[in-house]
C-alpha cells in the first residue's frame, strides 16, 4: 500500500516570487526589492544554457540568464509581483517570465531597524574587544 503526500489544507501565510530575466539585471532588480518594497528575504543566481536552433541546421547557441527568487508574505505578494516585472523590464517581448506560488511551509526574514541594528553592532564590536585584550 502506497502512502500518499500529505499537504496541509491551509496553504501557507507567504509567497515565492520566481523571475528569469536576461543577464546583467538582477543586482538592479534586488535593490529596487531592497530599497522600495523592503524584501530582504530574495536571492539572485546566474545560469547559462546551450540549445539548437533547429533540427536542420545543427547550430548551437547558447543564453545566459539571472533568476531572483523572492519569499514575500501573502499580503505583499502582487505588489513586489508588479515591482519586479517592470523593475526586470518582463513588459518587453523576449524579455523573459516571472512566477508566484505559495509557499507552504516558510519562515520570514525581519530586519531590524537601522538604529537598532546599529546599537546591536557596537555592542558586539565592544563586547569583543573586551574580550581580545
Amino acid at each position: 500500500m502506497t502512502e500518499s503526500l500529505h499537504l496541509p489544507a491551509q496553504r501557507g501565510d507567504y509567497r515565492v516570487i520566481t523571475c528569469v530575466m536576461p543577464a546583467g539585471r538582477g543586482a538592479e532588480v534586488l535593490e529596487i526589492l531592497r530599497r522600495e518594497q523592503g524584501v530582504v528575504s530574495a536571492s539572485l543566481h546566474h545560469a547559462r544554457g546551450i540549445g539548437t536552433q533547429s533540427l536542420r541546421r545543427h547550430r548551437a547557441y547558447s543564453d545566459e540568464k539571472q533568476i531572483i527568487t523572492a519569499l514575500v508574505t501573502a499580503e505583499r505578494g502582487d505588489a513586489v509581483f508588479e515591482s519586479i516585472y517592470f523593475a526586470a523590464g518582463i513588459d518587453a517581448p523576449h524579455a523573459g517570465m516571472v512566477m508566484m506560488g505559495h509557499a507552504f511551509r516558510a519562515a520570514g526574514l525581519e530586519s531590524p531597524p537601522a538604529a537598532e541594528g546599529m546599537q546591536q553592532l557596537a555592542a558586539g564590536c565592544a563586547a569583543a574587544k573586551g574580550v581580545l585584550t
